[in-house]
């Protein structure tokens, strides 16, 4: 029997941890393992073993890739540099670029190999035995799991039933005392964003309330957002103290490979941030990508709209099967397939589409499908359509 996620956090111990293997336990880089090769509850007789993969809508990454002007970089970035000194000569570069794009200064600015451990670090610094973390559910697990390691309470606050938005006016009354909010906004899985105006509220209510309360707000999936009144928080950030947002490489920037991430605060609050957890050391050559990468505005605006065509167009083909989804603005959709994920996820797989593992407490009916390339999702669609028997 599978696990919900309030049995995962209640059951399994520190050690548990580290050796589950059920889909719904989340680790960095571990999703595209757990959707290729299987899991608890997948390792089952008819399960075709070793079947081939082809089409890999499993861990939203960007099968578009990085930007050109990053790739050329990468090429012609003089060898002499990558054997010159500790730092690495362009990573304070690297630094003020990441502060350049909200306004910021760069000790308002720490950076890390992939904002996962970003997520790992503020729950580290934040929560303990007595302060819990206040999280969507479902929403990104990672620090749930950080929390359950370190024996500190979770507070699992269920999304809206019909939009599938975090309830925002639950998590503020479930903050009183906390040590961390958790805002994953867009949320994923659900792919749903709320508008600046409606975090901005939550947020100045939660510091109003429980000021020793910290909140993180993981933007990893805003570039995509394209809902009206839906940007970063960053400013927001600068302005309250315990209050940080973090970003990542991985997705819309096509760089899940390079492992970049970073956070922005009040000084004190990323050096608290900073202090809790390694956070890993960037090198030349990450450093060098992200400065092009940040730079180059036109190709994440080029990005952001043809992962929106994808999109609607994805999700117009299976509203035509009758399977609804809501509103996206990330780079995957959530879809009501009416079904157990791990069916429909089966049976892709045999056919050659690796899509998401399972989402309590919604395994029972919602599959995540990351957006690949328009030909990566038209030869995906024809598997999906014959997976649910609308061929």
């Amino acid at each position: 029997m599978a696990l919900s996620r309030r049995d995962f956090v209640r059951r399994l111990g520190v050690g548990g941890v580290a050796v589950a293997s059920a889909s719904h336990i989340i680790g960095y880089g571990r999703e595209e393992l757990l959707a290729f090769t299987g899991d608890a509850q997948g390792q089952r007789e008819g399960r075709p073993a070793g079947a081939p993969v082809a089409i890999r809508l499993s861990s939203n990454e960007n099968l578009r890739g990085p930007s050109p002007k990053v790739l050329e970089v990468l090429r012609s970035h003089p060898s002499k540099d990558l054997g010159l000194g500790y730092p690495p000569p362009n990573v304070s570069g690297f630094v003020d670029a990441c502060a350049a794009m909200d306004g910021a200064k760069p000790n308002n600015v720490i950076i890390s190999t992939g904002s996962g451990e970003i997520l790992t670090a503020a729950v580290m610094a934040y929560c303990n035995g007595d302060k819990s973390l206040v999280t969507g559910d479902p929403s990104y697990g990672s620090p749930a799991q950080t929390a359950q390691r370190i024996k500190a309470p979770v507070k699992f606050i269920a999304v809206d039933p019909k939009s599938l938005a975090l309830d925002l006016e639950g998590m503020i009354r479930a903050s009183i005392g906390a040590g961390l909010v958790f805002l994953c906004n867009p949320n994923n899985p659900t792919s749903t964003v709320q508008t600046s105006a409606d975090v901005e509220q939550t947020v100045r209510t939660i510091k109003q309330r429980s000021p020793e309360t910290g909140i993180l707000i993981d933007e990893a999936y805003l570039e995509y957002a394209t809902k009206p009144g839906a940007f970063t928080m960053a400013k927001l950030a600068l302005e309250l103290p315990g209050v940080f947002i973090s970003r990542t490489f991985s997705k819309a920037y096509g760089m899940a490979g390079m492992r970049l991430g970073y956070a922005i605060g009040q000084p004190e609050t990323v050096r608290k941030v900073g202090n809790a957890w390694g956070l890993g050391s960037i090198n030349e050559l990450q450093a060098v990508a992200g400065i092009a990468a940040l730079n180059d505005k036109a190709h994440i605006q080029w990005e952001k709209m043809e992962n929106k065509r994808v999109r609607d167009w994805t999700q117009g083909q299976f509203k035509a099967m009758g399977f609804e989804s809501p509103g996206s603005d990330t780079n995957f959709i959530f879809v009501n397939i009416r079904r157990p994920a791990v069916e429909f996820r089966d049976g892709c797989r045999a056919q050659g589409v690796a899509v998401g593992r399972d989402f309590p407490p919604m395994e029972k009916t919602y599959a995540r499908i990351s957006l690949g390339r328009m030909e990566d999702m038209e030869k995906a669609m024809v598997v999906f359509k014959n997976v649910l028997g609308k061929a």
